[in-house]
């Protein structure tokens, strides 16, 4: 007899296991969900824990660092300066942001190895510790830049930068070396320091460079001239650029040495050595030097003696053969001094650190920093203050909105601290002005001006000075004043500069800054009908002095693309009407 419940029996069965195998696939899921939940807050606790071990156990910065910020190496900078916190007296002045070395440690961190790298092309990992080391501004610098004036170098540049680390690292000259020992495949430009002022020296340092470099000569310097072998960093890795003294006697008085104008008398036969004078004073002879009939001569010379006061980087442009490679290297020819000032000049250590300090401490906490540098110089002494001067400066910053204008003093209007009666704060931003120039007047007046006076947008204005050293000297201490200067210049948002000034020219340059440049190629400002002021065309230097007469080097042969290149970029300075000066295409 058969059962009519069988079926039924048979569906609760199925329906009995389907449910008990659901719930045995719910009771997984919620297994490896709290599984990978609990990894995931494991994994979170870790993380914390080792954050805050190593956080309590290692240093954040480089050792390097610990021991160039450590606090029984630096003194506070000696600045004159103020800051606009006024109560109706004109003596109250309160300089603030002075950081402890501890404060500014935290505020100065190490740049990655990355940023290392592209500082310093074909950068040696392993030596990468003594590099920085020894040169801290290498990667620091673009830390006190804004985004505006960071111009990073093209590819090709870079390309050739390397190319020519290796080339100089191969050729470099030790001091035990003799001339038996030397390759007979390398060839050297020597850098024969001047006596002029620093910037004198930087423009002629940094075409000695870009004609080295186009050249594929290694660039070495003479020791024992001058101070820029005690103020700039060795740029070239694994070599040193110091010309070791056993060579210098040979370079400028070996029995193989000879003047440019008496080699092209020889035709340069048992010629191995040339000294050219490249100054602003030159013979009809030396103004061949940049000639390609020239050029073509000097390729068998294997030392070049460059002595110069001029930035002669324009016209190595004018020579078909290099302009093919620089218009390569620099497709912003507004940026040539730039790229290799900052690749080439560094300050060494001991000016870093005051740089950065003073910086740090006095400029960098406001708004707008503006850079202001005041040489006059067809009078007899440029330093001397003129009513006159100070009008132009003030009409110029005004004009050109750097800045605010002042208003009636403080006290008729009956204002405190920035505020009005009501209390409420009329302060829209502040900005720091740095004053460099060799008399403290211009900075007193300006200082004064804005003490006594608020201005009309309520703008805190602090204004400093570095230096005033009254004359222009020689010395290694007036040197290292007028680097510093020019670094804390560079870092300006604003420039103002004076015309025909070769220490403006490397501060814009430097920074990468278009300038306003003050007019003062007169001493009778009432008649005078040049401008007063104007905006800078280019961030590059001027050459006071080109040499470009016709009669001087024939006809030069050019292509129809550098001839257009050179009407593009290549103008008339706007301080020297016969200098010339690489611009950004029109």
């Amino acid at each position: 007899m058969i059962s009519r419940s069988s079926p039924v029996s048979c569906q609760e069965a199925v329906k009995f296991k389907l449910l008990r195998s659901g719930r045995t696939m719910r009771l997984m899921l919620a297994f490896v969900m709290s599984a990978l939940v609990m990894t995931l807050v494991v994994s979170r606790l870790k993380l914390l824990v080792d954050n805050l071990w190593s956080s309590a156990s290692s240093p954040q910065h480089d050792e390097a660092l610990q021991l160039w910020l450590s606090s029984n190496q630096l003194t506070e900078p000696s600045l004159l300066t103020n800051t606009q916190v006024t109560t109706g007296s004109s003596d109250t002045r309160m300089p603030v942001n002075h950081l402890s070395s501890t404060e500014l440690h935290d505020l100065v961190p190490l740049p990655s190895a990355a940023a290392a790298a592209a500082s310093w092309p074909n950068l040696d990992p392993a030596a990468s510790t003594v590099d920085l080391k020894a040169c801290m501004s290498r990667i620091q610098q673009e830390m006190y830049r804004d985004a505006a004036h960071q111009f990073p170098r093209s590819r090709i540049l870079n390309h050739a930068l390397e190319k020519y680390t290796r080339m100089h690292s191969r050729c470099a000259l030790h001091a035990d070396d003799s001339s038996a020992q030397m390759k007979t495949d390398c060839q050297y430009v020597v850098y024969l320091e001047g006596y002029e002022g620093l910037g004198n020296r930087l423009l002629s340092l940094v075409s000695a460079f870009a004609y080295a470099l186009v050249t594929q000569r290694a660039l070495v310097i003479d020791g024992r001239r001058g101070h820029l072998a005690q103020l700039l960093c060795e740029p070239f890795q694994n070599s040193s650029w110091l010309l070791p003294p056993q060579f210098v006697d040979e370079v400028i008085q070996g029995a193989a040495s000879a003047t440019l104008e008496d080699a092209m008398h020889s035709g340069f036969r048992n010629v191995n050595s040339v000294r050219v004078n490249l100054r602003h004073e030159q013979t009809r002879a030396e103004q061949r030097f940049f000639c390609p009939t020239t050029q073509q001569r000097l390729q068998n010379v294997t030392w070049i003696g460059w002595e110069s006061n001029q930035y002669y980087v324009p016209r190595l442009f004018m020579i078909p053969s290099y302009w093919s490679l620089l218009s390569s290297w620099f497709p912003d020819a507004s940026l040539v001094f730039n790229q290799l000032i900052r690749f080439l000049c560094l300050p060494q250590n001991h000016i870093w650190e005051q740089i950065q300090r003073i910086h740090v401490s006095y400029l960098s906490s406001s708004a707008v920093q503006v850079g202001m540098q005041v040489r006059r110089h067809l009078n007899a002494n440029n330093a001397t203050l003129a009513a006159s001067v100070h009008d132009l400066i003030m009409n110029c910053s005004l004009k050109h909105q750097l800045l605010p204008k002042p208003v009636v003093p403080l006290e008729e209007r009956g204002l405190l601290n920035g505020a009005d009666k009501s209390g409420k704060s009329s302060r829209k931003t502040s900005v720091a002005v740095l004053v460099a120039s060799l008399d403290m007047q211009y900075y007193e007046k300006l200082r004064n001006l804005y003490v006594e006076h608020d201005t009309e947008d309520g703008t805190v204005v602090s204004v400093h000075m570095m230096s005033h050293e009254g004359v222009e000297n020689d010395s290694y201490e007036q040197a290292v004043k007028a680097m510093t200067e020019i670094w804390l210049l560079s870092f300006s948002n604003k420039l103002v500069t004076s015309s025909w000034s070769t220490f403006g020219y490397v501060a814009q340059g430097l920074g990468g800054l278009h300038p306003v440049i003050l007019n003062f190629f007169t001493i009778d400002f009432e008649h005078e009908t040049r401008p007063a002021c104007i905006l800078g065309q280019s961030r590059e230097p001027c050459l006071h002095y080109p040499f470009v007469k016709h009669s001087v080097c024939g006809k030069v042969r050019m292509s129809k693309r550098q001839s257009k290149w050179i009407e593009h970029h290549i103008r008339p300075c706007q301080d020297e009407n016969r200098g010339l000066q690489l611009c950004s295409e029109l």
